[in-house]
């Protein structure tokens, strides 16, 4: 029997929580989230009805045309119309990899589960700190480090209950890391860039970032914590009492790329 109990309400759990990422676009129920500088956009959430999902994708590849940006549309297993990523492939979205949405009760066995007991991690809460968690995106051959450690600081400055970034340390050195985020007013946390350096994998470096973690998640009295998980770590997670609760794929319009094909 699922830890869950009823999967339909964690499900509703995790649409409130997409809905609640960025702002409602208004028609096909599309919540956007977009980047501080403008340059990328996301849909995290949508429910179309079969007879206007086109005309809501046309005009969102529109805006991203016209404002010059990234468009990411991501896609859930239980999105309407259910051919959603055919169509957005048909209006000139690549497909990125499919991940599997995974969600963990965060009780006494989880915890034990994930025992960071032994390891040197540490929670940065100073935005210089960052700089170990670039330093691990570049040997793993991350060619946004530097970028995505500017967009963090600015999360960890301008909000800094809302993410929380965890650091393992080996003689010193950063060598595994991890995210996790905390919705104001949801039961749930969420993890997110994982990451080892690939001269310490198989070491229990990536369950012990991961149990730092779930650790400031009961703290924070989340009672569930989810992630968007790629096939390298699902096994491991789902071994060790995570469950699948539905899947994901992302799919991305570059409004550039799409120009220099279509002259």
């Amino acid at each position: 029997m699922s830890q869950f109990g009823n999967a339909a309400d964690l499900l509703a759990g995790l649409d409130d929580d997409r809905r609640a990422d960025g702002e409602a676009a208004g028609r096909g129920g599309v919540v956007r989230e977009s980047s501080a500088d403008g340059a990328e956009c996301r849909i995290v959430y949508s429910r179309c009805a079969e007879e206007e999902v086109d005309e809501v994708i046309a005009a969102e590849v529109a805006l991203a045309r016209s404002g010059g940006y990234t468009l990411e549309w991501k896609t859930y297993g239980h999105d309407e119309p259910s051919d959603l990523g055919a169509r957005l492939v048909a209006a000139g979205f690549a497909p990125e990899a499919p991940e599997s949405v995974l969600a963990l009760r965060l009780d006494d066995t989880a915890l034990t589960a994930f025992d960071p007991t032994g390891f040197d991690v540490r929670r940065i809460a100073d935005p210089r700190g960052l700089a170990d968690y670039a330093a691990i995106s570049r040997e793993i051959g991350r060619r946004n480090a530097e970028e995505e450690r500017e967009r963090l600081a600015r999360i960890l400055r301008e909000t800094p209950g809302a993410m929380s970034v965890h650091v393992a340390y080996v003689d010193g050195e950063p060598v595994a890391a991890g995210r996790v985020y905390f919705k104001e007013g949801s039961r749930f946390a969420e993890l997110a860039g994982a990451r080892t350096k690939t001269t310490h994998r198989r070491q229990g470096l990536f369950i012990a970032a991961v149990g730092a973690r779930l650790r400031e998640a009961r703290d924070r009295d989340r009672t569930h914590v989810f992630v968007d998980a790629l096939p390298t770590s699902e096994s491991t997670l789902r071994k060790r009492g995570f469950e699948l609760v539905t899947r994901t794929q992302p799919y991305i319009y570059e409004p550039e790329v799409r120009a220099a094909s279509n002259p």
